[in-house]
């Protein structure tokens, strides 16, 4: 037997342009030297089950769809003791995550890349006791915002103008008092929104830089601000976030490893981009190098 793969799609991810250049990515898998079996999901949660069932059977997974599909891969490839490849084809209506690995937004040569590209390792955050996320579990103002806007409007009015949107007035702010415990930091205040990522954008809106972001040292990089206490203190936040001045009076920055946030009302959160429950206390821990990742070989351009 040749080497084995599973391609999984999501239809129902992304643009009905990205599902209709399905064929193309497709072909090409097919042509490469793995032997493919195709599956289309059905409904949530299904490409976690059946990586979880059947996974470990193959050399190489590669999924075709959103930031949520490859999300339900990774839940699914850490139930397995040997975890395959992880190939993403990115074909949803944000991709932050793509973007961050370096994907290209060309579906044809994404697809070239899943089958030639190079595996890296990558860390994985758990989230509680048995929720995985691959790039932010996050909770505040930003949170909804941010994944339920429509990309045209975040293009339309642009970067700052949209947080803008997501801080409309002192008035409809609502803080959470969290206390937040790591190695390294031990401390309690108000927070409109607070983020543990591993990449390099939290819902397409709150930027990293780059050279901050290390997507296998083993830590999360955390992000959290506080409540503005006036119009001039808004203004601060504001510009902190734009400016991606982490160390300002309102935007606090760090990393670690292991966190814990309380609450003493209960906040939602969302991990990924999905809901992730109400809860007053959630630890979250970085998995490191749990999976590999394949990405474009270093050096070849983007389109």
């Amino acid at each position: 037997m040749g080497k084995q793969m599973l391609l999984i799609r999501n239809p129902r991810a992304g643009s009905l342009l990205a599902q209709n250049t399905f064929m193309k990515a497709a072909k090409i898998v097919f042509r490469s030297e793995y032997d493919v079996y195709l599956y289309s999901t059905r409904y949530s949660g299904d490409a976690a089950r059946l990586v979880a069932e059947t996974g470990g059977a193959y050399d190489r997974i590669v999924c075709f769809g959103g930031d949520g599909t490859l999300n339900e891969v990774i839940n699914g490839l850490m139930h397995l003791d040997e975890r395959p490849e992880l190939g993403y084809i990115p074909a949803g209506t944000t991709n932050d995550f793509a973007a961050g690995l370096g994907l290209s937004g060309s579906i044809p040569r994404a697809a070239r890349d899943a089958i030639n590209g190079e595996p890296f390792l990558m860390d994985v955050g758990l989230f509680g006791d048995s929720r995985y996320f691959t790039y932010v579990a996050s909770f505040g103002v930003f949170t909804s915002a941010s994944y339920n806007a429509p990309q045209e409007v975040k293009n339309a009015i642009g970067y700052s103008a949209y947080l803008l949107e997501g801080i409309k007035s002192l008035a409809e702010i609502h803080p959470y008092r969290v206390r937040v415990r790591s190695d390294n930091i031990d401390l309690e205040d108000e927070f409109i929104f607070g983020g543990v990522s591993n990449s390099t954008s939290m819902g397409g809106i709150l930027k990293l830089d780059r050279s901050a972001v290390d997507l296998s040292d083993g830590l999360f990089e955390v992000l959290l601000v506080k409540k503005p206490k006036s119009l001039q203190d808004l203004q601060k936040t504001l510009h902190g976030l734009i400016s991606r001045d982490y160390d300002s009076e309102t935007v606090l920055f760090f990393k670690t490893a292991d966190i814990t946030m309380s609450c003493e009302d209960s906040f939602a959160w969302t991990s990924d981009g999905e809901f992730a429950g109400v809860t007053k206390q959630v630890r979250m821990r970085n998995c490191h190098n749990a999976v590999t990742m394949i990405r474009p070989r270093r050096g070849e351009k983007r389109c």
